[in-house]
């Protein structure tokens, strides 16, 4: 996956610091946006978290079966650390051999994840997913966007980010329904700090 890993963006991989970050940019009550929102988890619901980070969805949803997949070893520990008993928590990037192990998933979650992978590694998950989704399972996204007439200091915030693979929301659209029927997206305008979101919700 293409994203800067350089000085600073280098100190993103410990969780306080990227906790710090998210909380100056809000990153809570976004998440809490998408939990109630796009997510909509029930009670039991089989819930498959891509690119987890250290979790913090899972303090917005009821009681689910959580499985999280994240490559940073620290974020999983922080994970471990706050959420334990909630879920289980895996250190690595999520592929074949790791779908094959999994059946009957209710909602996939694809949180900041996309716009760090190239159009090929995009296609590549979605093809995953398709195998792991229950008949009547979901994928939902969020990642940040490139939108016309954006305020120009969320384009200048988002063009800063550690994933070099921001798209439009017809770039995001088109990597879904290369595997995918229903594909619906949502930009969503946050005014402080200033930042723009695009959700998606997937289907068969």
């Amino acid at each position: 996956m293409a994203e800067r890993q350089r000085g600073l963006f280098s100190l993103l991989k410990y969780a306080p610091i990227y906790d710090t970050v998210q909380r100056i940019m809000n990153a809570n009550d976004v998440r809490e946006k998408f939990a109630r929102d796009f997510i909509c988890a029930a009670p039991g619901d089989k819930v498959l978290d891509i690119g987890c980070g250290p979790a913090h969805l899972l303090a917005h949803m009821p009681r689910v079966d959580y499985i999280g997949w994240e490559p940073n070893s620290k974020y999983i520990e922080q994970a471990r650390k706050d959420y334990g008993e909630r879920g289980t928590f895996n250190v690595g990037y999520f592929g074949a051999e790791e779908a094959s192990q999994l059946k009957n998933i209710d909602i996939a979650v694809i949180s900041a994840v996309l716009h760090h992978m190239s159009d090929s590694e995009a296609q590549e998950l979605f093809r995953l997913l398709r195998k792991v989704l229950s008949p009547n399972g979901r994928i939902v996204t969020l990642d940040n966007v490139f939108v016309a007439d954006q305020n120009p200091i969320a384009r200048f915030l988002i063009s800063m980010d550690r994933g070099r693979h921001v798209r439009s929301p017809d770039g995001y659209l088109a990597l879904a329904r290369s595997h995918f029927d229903k594909v619906s997206g949502t930009t969503v305008h946050s005014r402080f700090p200033p930042y723009t979101y695009y959700f998606m919700t997937i289907r068969f």
